[in-house]
């Protein structure tokens, strides 16, 4: 009888131990699976900065705001030129007529805001007034200036995401594991992806490369002729350097 509950004892025995080692390993692998978790949930953006932040053509707006007195003659030389500017602007890459936001209120009339001034700039830099459209803003209260806006549409490079965001713990520290991702933060690249949108002469150059100009025929036939004496037909640039104690006994130096 004796050894018979023994027997019978020896099993539960090993049950108890086989559940607290599967307790333990459960507790060690929560950390794990929490950090797997927080691994796959959160990191859902692409690696390339590139694809995090595309720029895209896109129709926008080109705005020029023309500050002109109630009862100014005229357009003053710097707002002219940048009239100039602008409308050439609108004649090379402008699509659709040209909006005139003018301001109005309850105390001056309209027509009291330069309109006329901005028109004749117009017209002088050859826009002709059919391809205007007037409209009107409530202007604002106070001594604040309120302004002859031109508004035309064009094909513009924007970068189609928002720069700044800085929402991700990328020191490691905080009480996420965004930071042991190996991964680069979601900012990184947009003010680069900007930087270029802005300076790019022609959006289109970002879709598609420009047809080649005219050869110099200059260049190539003297290209040829050294290649038939057996010159080096490479261009000899020539550099003088710069004296630093004649530098200095130029400016005053002993």
């Amino acid at each position: 009888m004796v050894s018979r509950s023994r027997v019978r004892q020896a099993p539960s025995t090993s049950h108890a131990g086989a559940a607290r080692r599967l307790a333990a390993l459960a507790v060690l692998a929560m950390p794990l699976a929490a950090c797997q978790s927080d691994v796959t949930g959160t990191t859902s953006y692409p690696n390339d900065y590139r694809l995090r932040h595309p720029i895209a053509l896109v129709n926008g707006p080109t705005d020029l705001d023309l500050f002109v007195g109630r009862n100014a003659p005229g357009l003053d030389p710097r707002q002219a030129q940048d009239l100039r500017q602008y409308v050439q602007d609108y004649r090379a890459h402008g699509r659709g007529p040209m909006m005139m936001l003018v301001p109005t209120s309850d105390r001056q009339a309209r027509n009291h805001y330069g309109v006329k001034a901005v028109r004749e700039g117009l017209a002088a830099s050859g826009v002709p007034s059919g391809l205007v459209q007037t409209t009107y803003y409530q202007a604002p209260a106070g001594e604040i200036a309120a302004p002859v806006r031109l508004s035309f549409t064009k094909l513009q490079a924007k970068v189609m995401s928002q720069c700044g965001n800085f929402n991700q713990d990328i020191t490691g520290t905080g009480a996420t594991l965004q930071g042991w991702q190996n991964k680069p933060y979601f900012n990184a690249g947009c003010a680069y992806q900007t930087a270029i949108a802005a300076q790019v002469d022609d959006p289109l150059d970002l879709q598609r490369p420009r047809a080649e100009g005219r050869a110099d025929v200059m260049r190539r036939m003297k290209v040829f002729d050294d290649a038939r004496k057996g010159v080096d037909p490479s261009t000899q640039w020539k550099t003088e350097a710069a004296s630093v104690s004649g530098s200095v006994s130029s400016n005053g130096g002993e």
